[in-house]
């Protein structure tokens, strides 16, 4: 019964009758509140009788909202616990980070470029993301929760700074030829259509001439595609980027991924690199046998090994992933030649008998969302990067990107 008007301030309630002032900061409902301001209270208005109640209205108000903050983990214990949520149905999947992250780097590269065009692809710190399209998952999808790891669409997370995309793809329809039936997916589910993610990122790029995405495109473990598809896959591919790919000409004259530079990239008007596993080729078609050599000349897409090295931690645990991708950066950290994929992913996992007493009651997550939360704890990753901010990190790949700390600046420095 207090909130009589609101004024034109989206961010200012005005409480009648005692002229009592709330500020909020623009937060989604479960976060809403977040400072309280008691001003141009004139106690000469006021009867005791009347204000004290109507002040206990307002601590209450106040109480439930914060509530709602501290509870947002207790939420997550109960949608990720067995015992309730079996079928790990994708409720309340948070999209509120702890601390305030970038929203908006859609041009970070062409900024970059015009004060240092000497700057090296392979000295970039390139945020990238994991399972990039997978928001595309219906959240009321069998086991969803456990396959979705990001919140934003692709163009979301590139207007945000991503430049590296990892997409994979199967067949959403057994042995179709159509490559309107080649769909992104995560394990055994099936999120959107292929052609909308390129469709999108090609849009971005458009849109955003002076920046440059890597995409690497991995056709995922038993969701086969027929042979017709996969070379309808490559030639969609290859006509939706057309000249600013990067080709094999390419690759083998100037593309070097050892000295290339920013000013270089935009010089030839070139801003998409795209990768493969090599677990898409490898088949035969109208008696013509296309393997990878052939794939990347004939359609301009290249073998991920050959250009970036990365690693699978396959862990749970946040300081094993930590200590685990230092190590590899020591260990790869001077072979300049190629793109270094730091994967700061966690992996769920049943892991040992010892551990069902936790999944059942959410105490232990299968949901990659809860993993990264714990990740992206301001004294876990952050504190981690910013403590080696003088390391050679290349790209950095993150789940549920929305929610992690901002990392990386316009200087392209952890």
């Amino acid at each position: 019964q207090l909130l009589r008007e609101f004024p034109t301030d989206p961010n200012v309630i005005q409480l009648e009758p005692f002229a009592i002032t709330l500020e909020i900061t623009t937060r989604p409902p479960q976060n809403f509140l977040r400072h309280l301001c008691l001003t141009d209270f004139s106690p000469g208005q006021a009867c005791l009788h009347t204000f004290l109640p109507r002040l206990v209205n307002i601590f209450q108000f106040c109480k439930m909202s914060l509530s709602a903050i501290v509870h947002d983990d207790h939420v997550d214990v109960v949608c990720s616990a067995l015992a309730v949520n079996c079928c790990q149905f994708g409720c309340f999947i948070q999209n509120t980070p702890r601390i305030p992250c970038a929203s908006e780097n859609h041009d970070w590269m062409t900024k970059l470029r015009e004060i240092a065009p000497s700057k090296k692809l392979r000295n970039l710190v390139i945020p990238g993301t994991h399972d990039s399209a997978s928001v595309t998952i219906s959240k009321w999808s069998l086991f969803a929760a456990v396959g979705l790891c990001q919140n934003l669409s692709v163009v979301e997370q590139l207007q945000r700074g991503a430049r590296y995309l990892d997409t994979r793809i199967g067949s959403g329809v057994k042995d179709s030829i159509l490559v309107d039936d080649v769909n992104v997916v995560h394990g055994i589910l099936t999120g959107g259509k292929f052609v909308k993610v390129l469709e999108d990122v090609d849009q971005f790029l458009c849109d955003n001439p002076g920046e440059f995405v890597v995409m690497e495109v991995v056709l995922e473990n038993k969701r086969q595609l027929t042979a017709e598809q996969r070379i309808k896959v490559f030639k969609l591919i290859s006509s939706t980027f057309g000249d600013r790919m990067i080709t094999k000409d390419d690759y083998d004259s100037w593309f070097n991924l050892k000295y290339v530079t920013l000013g270089e990239l935009a010089e030839k008007n070139k801003n998409v690199l795209v990768l493969l596993h090599e677990r898409i080729c490898g088949f035969c078609y109208e008696d013509k046998t296309f393997d990878m050599d052939t794939v990347t000349r004939e359609f301009n897409c290249h073998k991920n090994e050959n250009c970036m090295r990365n690693k699978w931690h396959n862990t749970m645990d946040s300081q094993r992933i930590l200590s685990s991708n230092e190590e590899f950066l020591e260990t790869y950290c001077k072979h300049l030649g190629k793109l270094l994929n730091s994967q700061f992913v966690m992996t769920p996992a049943f892991g040992g008998v010892e551990n069902v007493p936790g999944l059942l009651f959410g105490m232990k997550s299968l949901r990659p969302v809860s993993l990264a939360r714990k990740l992206y704890r301001k004294e876990v990753l952050e504190t981690f990067l910013r403590d080696r901010a003088d390391c050679k990190w290349n790209i950095v790949l993150l789940d549920f990107v929305d929610l992690c700390p901002l990392l990386v600046r316009s200087d392209c420095q952890v």
